[in-house]
């Protein structure tokens, strides 16, 4: 029998309808009818025992039990844990993750920068779906000792090829910033994704089309700066996003995991003293090389006044355990300062490039070691090496003559070269420790700014 609780619940059930042969009525003799009695009245007939039980029609009801069982609410680990309904059209999730970094500068007595241990990133994650059809996410961030809502949003999804999401969430435009941060190559993205805009209000369109080979994305935006992220708007003008990332081979063969695509933004700014809505960019060891000037009045604070757009052509290919992620992005915003306005142009590149020496494959969603860390099975996970390239430039004549920046400060051009190794114990711990050489042209009272090489080390633990 497949369950002894369930077949006697059935037995029990039947029960009352069957009786043994052995318990058939014993017949009794009727006096005959005196003359004129009526006759008596007839016995209704025997009940005819039940029918015994087919074993397969009990098997069946079994097993319909028990899938009936397998339905009921269930909680568990699943990337996350999880509690999900009976019927399972709504799912609850707690997961989150947690960045710790060491930070170390070679070299810097010229130009000295702070030793440090720091958490770059401590994020709870509280998502799920609601009645099948209405997903949600909620991604705080306590790093630093101060709370940031990094995402909130809803989906509601009837199609693959159709969803729209409201709240906040990334702009659909740069390739690295829309890989998750557990998932990028290297500590910290590189030089473009200084220019793209990180995480904004706004609603959105998006969807798959062709088995996964198109997808797209349609938002309207507050609008921020490059690189930054924005829980408001200062002005009634709000920036428009599209992006298209075509995978030509989604569903098989070598060229699996080849992807190309371009996104555009485009609006209307207006900053003030308080909220000047322009960029300032870092190096990976997250200094800053390069701000326009900021003052206490709208005269002496440089600040958006007008058209501001962005483009970008990106790609990846991912073929076993090599992995390439190259994209450029040109930003041009017209910036005022003490009623002189000027067109900035900024360009940015990099080039990614990925080797798993253990020869699990590489991905755009990180790697899986197929060998989890184990040494009595002398199993050791995954580890990789990596290399990167990248420049980052605002033309001199824009941004200095008029003083949107101090050349004595502001380095106008960086480049930076870096390489890095992973050990992946199983997918969901991670150690990094990357080495980045970043280079200037200005933005020092004697020349360029002294060359800055740092290195990082991180711990992440995806729970």
């Amino acid at each position: 029998m497949k369950s002894l609780p369930v077949l006697g619940a059935l037995l029990g059930a039947t029960a009352a309808y069957a009786q043994p042969a052995s318990e058939a009525p014993t017949p009794v003799e009727v006096a005959p009818a005196e003359p004129g009695a009526e006759p008596p009245a007839a016995e209704p007939p025997a009940a005819s025992p039940a029918p015994a039980i087919d074993p397969a029609v009990l098997d069946r009801l079994i097993d319909a039990r028990l899938e009936a069982r397998k339905a009921r609410p269930t909680a568990g680990w699943n990337d996350g844990f999880f509690i999900q309904s009976e019927d399972g059209k709504s799912k609850l999730r707690v997961g989150g993750y947690l960045q710790y970094d060491g930070r170390h500068f070679l070299d810097d007595t010229d130009d000295p920068h702070v030793d440090q241990f720091v958490f770059r990133s401590i994020r709870p994650e509280l998502s799920g779906t609601l009645f099948e059809h209405y997903d949600f996410r909620l991604l705080p961030d306590f790093a630093g000792a101060k709370l940031v809502v990094q995402e909130a949003y809803a989906d509601v999804r009837y199609s693959t090829a159709f969803k729209i999401r409201f709240g906040k969430f990334k702009v659909p435009f740069g390739l690295e910033r829309l890989q998750a941060e557990v998932a990028t190559t290297f500590t910290e993205r590189g030089l473009p994704t200084q220019i793209a805009p990180n995480r904004d209000l706004g609603v959105q369109v998006f969807g798959e089309l062709a088995r996964g080979r198109v997808e797209y994305q349609l938002g309207v935006f507050n609008g921020v700066a490059d690189g930054q992220s924005g829980d408001g708007d200062v002005s009634d003008d709000k920036e428009l996003a599209a992006r298209v990332f075509v995978k030509p081979f989604a569903t098989g063969g070598p060229l699996k995991g080849l992807g190309l695509g371009g996104a555009v933004t485009y609006g209307d700014k207006l900053g003030t003293v308080a909220s000047p809505d322009v960029a300032s960019f870092k190096t990976q060891g997250q200094n800053t090389f390069f701000a326009y000037k900021v003052g206490t009045t709208v005269m002496d604070t440089a600040i958006a006044d007008g058209p501001h757009w962005r483009a970008t052509a990106q790609g990846h290919y991912y073929a076993g355990p090599f992995g390439v992620l190259a994209e450029w992005v040109r930003s041009r915003q017209k910036v005022a300062l003490a009623g002189t306005h000027q067109r900035v142009t900024i360009d940015a590149w990099q080039a990614t490039a990925q080797w798993v020496v253990t020869g699990d494959d590489a991905s755009y969603k990180s790697v899986a070691p197929r060998h989890p860390f184990d040494p009595a099975k002398g199993q050791w996970g995954a580890f990789d090496l990596a290399a990167r390239l990248g420049e980052l430039r605002l033309p001199a004549a824009e941004v200095y003559p008029i003083g949107l920046a101090d050349p004595t400060k502001s380095a106008h051009q960086a480049w930076s070269f870096g390489a890095g190794t992973d050990w992946f114990p199983n997918r969901n711990v991670r150690v990094i420790l990357d080495f980045e050489h970043t280079w200037y042209d200005r933005g020092s009272k004697t020349g360029d700014k002294p060359d800055e090489d740092s290195l990082i080390g991180r711990f992440q633990l995806v729970f």
